[in-house]
């Protein structure tokens, strides 16, 4: 299996990039609770990686 080097200023990128998408959709159109409850989810899991030691 070809594994691809991930650089961080690409990371940080698509962390712009969710940013600024999740941005523009709540003020052009409300997310639906199971929506919410998702990217909740997973900003929950992101931030448990991010506060490893």
């Amino acid at each position: 299996m070809f594994e691809e080097k991930i650089y961080i200023n690409d990371v940080i990128n698509k962390m712009g990039h969710v940013f600024e998408r999740f941005r523009y959709l709540t003020r052009t159109r409300p997310l639906n609770e199971d929506q919410m409850k998702v990217i909740n989810y997973h900003l929950s899991e992101i931030m448990k990686v991010l506060n490893e030691k």
